[in-house]
């Protein structure tokens, strides 16, 4: 389904950008933009060509920003104001263009595809343009005038950790498809989507049996639940009896990646503390290492 076509655009939103620097990226949380006609995406590159004895030698590409296009069926004055940098009387119901500034935004937003799969959007720093309007004589056959507004799309400043903690650097969108089964678009809308999650892994729940429980069965299979889904194939768990003996176990992982359940060949011996060691790497390359013990009955 990776080589289908796109059929189908929704779900645009923005989110004003407060912060940019080198000390941090910050968004605010992301608010419905309109509903979509079209929406175009079109980033800017160049190439050039090195000579050298007599002949083509070498290639090198740059891309700069990218230029979005998104045609709307309409807008609200106090939307465009927010994005064009104008003045919203609420009161009165009226915005007032005295050019103003406008602010940096983050665009969101989805395209469906032939096969039914959609691939997610977040671009994290755009400078929006006043939208371009049209309206025409009334006739006996409708004529719809639709809005369409450019949005120019740049680098961060702030730096990030990218995948495996192998490359720190800007970033220019960040996107996703459903048929990844790694990816998920459930919370994509929650907050501006970002290369590192605004949050490290943890447990959302206590580990079953609890760090330092005593009185546990020696037939348990511990769980860990941890907050953020795992990255397939890098996950490291050991169990281990105190004095420092591997116990043989099964380790399985739910279909979200983010319950994980060990089970041990056989029964653990009675009266003995063991330990559990995690090793983890999450969807967003952050890493979680931790430590738990228990003691059977």
């Amino acid at each position: 389904m990776s080589n289908k076509s796109y059929v189908g655009a929704d779900k645009v939103y923005y989110a004003l950008v407060t912060q940019d620097d080198a000390d941090g990226y910050v968004a605010d949380t992301p608010s419905y933009l309109a509903p979509v006609i079209n929406l175009s995406q079109a980033p800017k590159s160049n190439n050039k060509v090195q000579y050298a004895d007599n002949q083509s030698y070498d290639s090198a590409t740059n891309e700069g920003e990218t230029e979005i296009e998104v045609e709307l069926t309409g807008m609200s004055l106090q939307t465009q104001a927010i994005l064009t940098g104008k003045v919203y009387d609420v009161a009165t119901g009226r915005m007032f263009d005295h050019g103003g500034t406008p602010p940096y935004i983050a665009i969101g937003c989805r395209a469906k595809r032939s096969g039914g799969g959609y691939r997610y959007f977040w671009f994290l720093k755009c400078t929006p343009q006043p939208p371009a309007e049209e309206a025409s004589s009334e006739t006996d056959t409708p004529d719809f005038k639709s809005s369409k507004m450019k949005f120019t799309a740049i680098r961060t400043i702030y730096q990030w950790e990218l995948i495996d903690s192998t490359l720190t650097d800007s970033a220019k969108r960040v996107v996703g498809d459903t048929e990844d089964t790694n990816f998920v678009a459930t919370t994509w809308y929650d907050n501006v989507q970002v290369p590192v999650a605004g949050t490290a892994p943890s447990l959302t729940a206590t580990p079953s049996p609890a760090d330092a429980a005593t009185g546990v069965a020696v037939g348990i299979a511990p769980t860990i639940t941890f907050s953020n889904a795992l990255r397939t194939g890098v996950l490291g768990i050991l169990l281990t009896a105190d004095d420092g003996t591997i116990v043989d176990s099964a380790y399985t992982i739910d279909a979200a990646n983010k319950v994980v359940t060990i089970t041990p060949d056989s029964d653990l011996s009675s009266s003995t503390t063991y330990l559990i060691s995690v090793a983890a790497r999450d969807v967003y390359g952050q890493t979680l290492r931790a430590v738990y013990d228990f003691t059977t009955t």
